[in-house]
């Protein structure tokens, strides 16, 4: 088993990762990492000024592997303002 850790960033702001939680390997890891940004967008997606929540999988000694991002993003069409 290894032990990993989630940064998570949300409107909210940075929540530094105080515990690490343990995996058979790290597509199990990632798994999950994916699984807490998909739940914290059901919580509430991004909104202005904060246009992202994502979820930086970090390895046993809290550096960065991959962070997974989910952005919000308004694309107007026309003459119409946002």
């Amino acid at each position: 088993m290894e032990r990993y850790y989630f940064k998570i960033q949300d409107q909210d702001g940075v929540l530094q990762p105080d515990r690490g939680f343990e995996f058979v390997d790290i597509e199990k890891a990632k798994e999950e990492a994916r699984t807490l940004l998909a739940e914290m967008a059901v919580d509430g997606l991004p909104s202005e000024p904060v246009d992202s929540i994502s979820v930086e999988l970090q390895d046993a000694n809290r550096v960065p592997i991959v962070t997974f991002r989910l952005v919000l993003e308004a694309i107007p069409h026309g003459s119409q303002e946002l």
